[in-house]
């Protein structure tokens, strides 16, 4: 006869592995299905969003993106 503490281990156990294998199966099944990345539903280009700050297209002349502020100096 098993101890009394033993079922509840191997009870545990597999309810463990049978909640791990059902999340992974969920997300094999998510991730594998076409445009499933993120990547996919974000916007390609938003005209009315703010100008990145670090990128130089927007620089002028003499300016560098490594500058801080004037008041910093």
């Amino acid at each position: 006869m098993m101890e009394p503490g033993l079922g509840a281990v191997i009870f545990l156990t597999f309810a463990i592995i049978i909640v791990f294998s059902l999340g992974a199966w969920l997300v094999y099944r998510v991730m594998t299905k076409p445009g499933a990345h993120i990547g996919s539903r974000l916007p390609k280009h938003d005209p009315h969003a703010e100008a990145d700050p670090t990128d130089p297209s927007h620089l002028g002349p003499g300016d560098s993106p490594d500058d801080g502020p004037d008041e910093l100096r």
